[in-house]
Parts: C-alpha cells; sequence; structure tokens
C-alpha cells in the first residue's frame, strides 16, 4: 500500500437517491407554478388584445407603418412632421400586414403577432430545456419563470410592437444552431437568424457569436452554410429594401441608433433596476447551470443578454430590452434543474425558480391594471368621433395611432422625432425642420393635440404666429385613470392647439364634452 491521501469517498446510493428524489419533487411544483404563469398571461392578454386604442404610447407608430405598408407607401422614406419610421428591420411590419389586410386596420392583428410570438418563445423554451436535459417538466417551469415577468417587464410581451417577434426568431435561430446536424439544418439555422435580425437589428450579436464558436468547432462546414445563409438573406434585403429608399433604410436600420447617447445610469441600471428585482433569486437557479450547456447554447445566451445590455443602455432604453435577458435567466435556470443526474443541484435550481415565480406572482401580478375597461372604451369612442369633427387633418404626435383609427391622415410619432432630433444626421434633422416650418406656415393641420410638452419640441418659434394654445386642459371631466396607456408613459391628450383665424377653442372643448357622454 503506497502512502499518501485517501482517494475521495464516493457519494452514497441513498444520498444520491434521496437529492435525486428531491429534484424531481420540486420539478412537479414548480411546472405547475409555471403553468399557472403562463395562464396569467394568457387570461390577461385575451381580454385586451383587441382594445381598439393604444396599451403603450410607441404602438401608435407601429400602426402607421403596417398602414403604409397596405397601403403601398414607403416604409423608409425622408423624415418629415407626417411619418418618421421607427429605427428598425421590417419584418415585424410586413408580417403584421398579412393578417391585418384580412382583419382591418387596428391594433387587433399586430398584437395577435406578438401574442403567438409570445407562445412561441415558451414553446421553444420549453423544447430547448428538454432537448437539452430530457426533462419535460424542468422545460415547463423554464418558460413559467419567463411568464412570470411578464407585469415586471410592463406587459410588453402582447404589445403591437416587434421585441416578442424579435425574441421568438431569435429562440428558434439558437435552437436550429445547437441541433442542426444536416445542411437543410445549417439553412435553417441561417433564416431564422437573419429573421431575427431583420426583425431587431441587435441579433447581430447573437448571429456572429453562434456563427464564430461553430466555426471553431466540428461542425465548420455547416457553419459555413449558415454564416452564409444569413449574410445572403441580410446582405439582399438590405440592397433591395437600401435601393428602393435611396439609402433611408441605411439610415435607419444601421445608422441611426448609432447616433444616440449612450444613457450612463444604465450600466448600473441593468442590474438594479431590472436584472436583481425581478430575476435575482432565479439567476442562481441559472448560475447552477454553468458547465452543463454546450458552448453554442452558452454564447448564444451570452450574446442575448448582451443585446438586451446595449439596448438598455441607449437614451430612451426600457424594459422591453429585458426580454431576452429574462429568457436567458429562465432558460438556464431550466437547464440546471433537469436532466439526470441532477443531484442537490437540481433540487436547489428548482426550489430558486418555484421561489422566484412565487415572487413575482406576489410582487408584480396585476392583471386588473393592465386591461382598459368600458369606461376607457367609451372616452377613446368620443375622441376619435371629436378629432373627426375638426372636418381636416388633426396633429396627434404622441399618438398618431388615433388619427389611423379615424380615417383621418397619421402624423410622424413623437418618439421616432426625438431619435432624428438627437441624432447627429444633418440631413435627417434639415429634412424635418423644413417640413415642420412648411406646416406651420401652410396652417396644415385643423388642430395639434399635445399629450406632453415635448410633444411641441422643434416647432418654429413661429408657432404662435399661426396657431393658438386654448385655453384650458382637454379631458379635464373625465377621471384622470381613464384612457392612459397601461404599460410606458401614462399620457393622454391634454391641450389644443387650433390656427388663429379659424376655429372656436370654446366649441372645440364643448364638442368633446358632448362627444363622450354621448
Amino acid at each position: 500500500m503506497s502512502s499518501g491521501a485517501c482517494p475521495p469517498r464516493a457519494p452514497r446510493p441513498y444520498a444520491r437517491g434521496v437529492a435525486a428524489w428531491g429534484a424531481r419533487v420540486v420539478r412537479v411544483p414548480a411546472a405547475m407554478a409555471g403553468l399557472a404563469a403562463i395562464g396569467v398571461f394568457l387570461w390577461t392578454a385575451v381580454r385586451r388584445v383587441g382594445y381598439p386604442y393604444g396599451l403603450e404610447w410607441l404602438e401608435g407608430n407601429s400602426l402607421v407603418e403596417v398602414g403604409r405598408l397596405l397601403a403601398g407607401r414607403p416604409l423608409y422614406s425622408a423624415p418629415t412632421i407626417d411619418y418618421v419610421p421607427d429605427g428598425y428591420p421590417p419584418l415585424y411590419f410586413v408580417v403584421a400586414a398579412g393578417p391585418a389586410g384580412l382583419l382591418g386596420m387596428s391594433y387587433l392583428p399586430l398584437r395577435l403577432v406578438s401574442l403567438l410570438a409570445t407562445l412561441s418563445c415558451f414553446a421553444l423554451l420549453t423544447r430547448l430545456v428538454q432537448r437539452e436535459t430530457g426533462d419535460l417538466a424542468a422545460g415547463v417551469a423554464a418558460a413559467g419563470l419567463y411568464a412570470a415577468t411578464y407585469f415586471a417587464t410592463g406587459t410588453w410581451f402582447d404589445l403591437a410592437r416587434v421585441d416578442s417577434l424579435f425574441l421568438a426568431f431569435s429562440l428558434a435561430g439558437l435552437y436550429a444552431a445547437r441541433w442542426m446536424r444536416r445542411p437543410r439544418g445549417a439553412v435553417a439555422a441561417g433564416l431564422l437568424l437573419a429573421a431575427a435580425f431583420l426583425t431587431k437589428q441587435n441579433a447581430l450579436a447573437e448571429a456572429a457569436a453562434i456563427i464564430a464558436v461553430l466555426l471553431f468547432g466540428a461542425a465548420r462546414r455547416l457553419a459555413l452554410i449558415t454564416a452564409g445563409t444569413f449574410v445572403l438573406l441580410v446582405g439582399l434585403t438590405t440592397l433591395l429594401w437600401g435601393a428602393a429608399s435611396r439609402g433611408w433604410y441605411v439610415f435607419y436600420v444601421f445608422r441611426l441608433l448609432g447616433e444616440h447617447p449612450f444613457e450612463h445610469a444604465a450600466w448600473a441600471g441593468f442590474w438594479i433596476w431590472y436584472l436583481f428585482p425581478v430575476m435575482g433569486v432565479a439567476l442562481g437557479a441559472a448560475l447552477l447551470a454553468a458547465g452543463r450547456v454546450s458552448p453554442v447554447l452558452a454564447v448564444g445566451c451570452l450574446a442575448l443578454v448582451v443585446e438586451g445590455y446595449a439596448g438598455l443602455l441607449h437614451a430612451g432604453g426600457a424594459a422591453n430590452n429585458m426580454l431576452p435577458v429574462f429568457a436567458v435567466v429562465a432558460l438556464l435556470a431550466g437547464v440546471a434543474m433537469g436532466g439526470a443526474p441532477t443531484g442537490w443541484r437540481g433540487a436547489m435550481a428548482g426550489v430558486l425558480v418555484l421561489a422566484q415565480i412565487v415572487f413575482l406572482a406576489a410582487t408584480t401580478f396585476a392583471p386588473g391594471r393592465t386591461v382598459p375597461t368600458a369606461a376607457d372604451r367609451r372616452v377613446g369612442d368620443g375622441l376619435l368621433a371629436w378629432l373627426r369633427g375638426f372636418g381636416g387633418p388633426v396633429a396627434v404626435f404622441s399618438d398618431p395611432g388615433l388619427a389611423v383609427i379615424a380615417g383621418l391622415p397619421a402624423v410622424a410619432h413623437r418618439g421616432a422625432v426625438y431619435d432624428i432630433v438627437r441624432g447627429t444626421s444633418r440631413t435627417a434633422q434639415a429634412s424635418l425642420a423644413r417640413d415642420v416650418d412648411r406646416a406651420v406656415a401652410e396652417r396644415r393641420f385643423a388642430a395639434i393635440v399635445v399629450e406632453q410638452p415635448v410633444d411641441l419640441e422643434g416647432f418654429p418659434s413661429g408657432l404662435a404666429r399661426a396657431y393658438r394654445r386654448c385655453p384650458g386642459t382637454l379631458l379635464a371631466g373625465v377621471p384622470r385613470q381613464l384612457f392612459r396607456p397601461v404599460a410606458g408613459p401614462r399620457v393622454r391628450p391634454s391641450a389644443l392647439w387650433l390656427p388663429v383665424d379659424r376655429g372656436s377653442c370654446a366649441a372645440a372643448f364643448d364638442r368633446l364634452a358632448r362627444d363622450i357622454r354621448s
């Protein structure tokens, strides 16, 4: 017998059995809690998907962009007072235009796309964890954990915005790249990653990271196919849309975000405003997955976190940028829960996931406050009748969707205008300023409805010579909580400007009161 340290003892079979039993026991309630969270999301989303007015103040520009596609008008063009696109690629708007062409111009088809994309995210998270670990319950718990962040993210999942479709394509591309074995799988991965980019350009980080790690692995030939598919689709789209828009597509999609300043407080805010308060407990479970995920899955998850962090750092970044981050935490926590042998690591991850879902349910779930009421609809219906009664174009810069629903010409959304104003492109700024000056001089609008003072930033000093602000506050007789977005800035019409040579302020206010009562 040689001298030296004794070999480590193997874990006793009894201890292994207890740990495995504990992991199995905790996965079931975690999965059930996850299903409950998914159910609450569905119950909330279905109740508000058909609400005819904006749930969030930026939804209006999505409606405008889908309307332009259906009308055959360019999606990307020089900024004017009538239209400035959001700085996103076109795929969400193209996809939403399909059901909008069948169901009519409203928020319903746009929100349906986001709702179906969110359900796809749940399914993909479940399948990713199940395929990685062989455990369905862990996959359901991961999907439910992500669903539990719905209210903490400002109920962004089902809004008429690009984010949920972007995340669905990103997760699908990650799954395809992780499990591709043949050339057709590599093509599918390239197509899905390109679709994610063409929905929201942040996806470039994920595509680059996944392709890079594949190129250094055994699947080098498949990686080249994935890369070629991605580059071909993104390149052709850029070439065609760029040529059709005379270069404005390239400006909005590739240049505009880079011109914006950073929100320095968000460096720490990412952690202390969002990640730790919302998913701090589950983050512990996600860390338990260290060493248990493939390189492709690891770099894909890291890239999604970087995409969310980078989006939040830009001035104007908000909770929607955290969706991919929360999905990654849920995915990795599910991987830590599942698989065999799970041992105490799996049991601990399950306890943390269950605790996180329960915590979010207790502290953030508020379905009643995120579904507009019949009273909100009545106020909105009265506003539509009032806008139509002006007999000409009415500018509502914080909610151009109101004009679209009323059948009136839309105007540029204040959020998109601000992107131009805070940028550095003199060409874009000059184009916008010229058209604003022209519209004011021509008294192009029968009325200007203001929701927040910044709506009129960038207007010429001569505005007061062409328009007068009416005394009083719009909707003053309407309860303060009614007809406000349930997500994002809670603004509503507050001030009215009329041309100096026509229209009566008193008559306009009286007509609004009658239209809301009727």
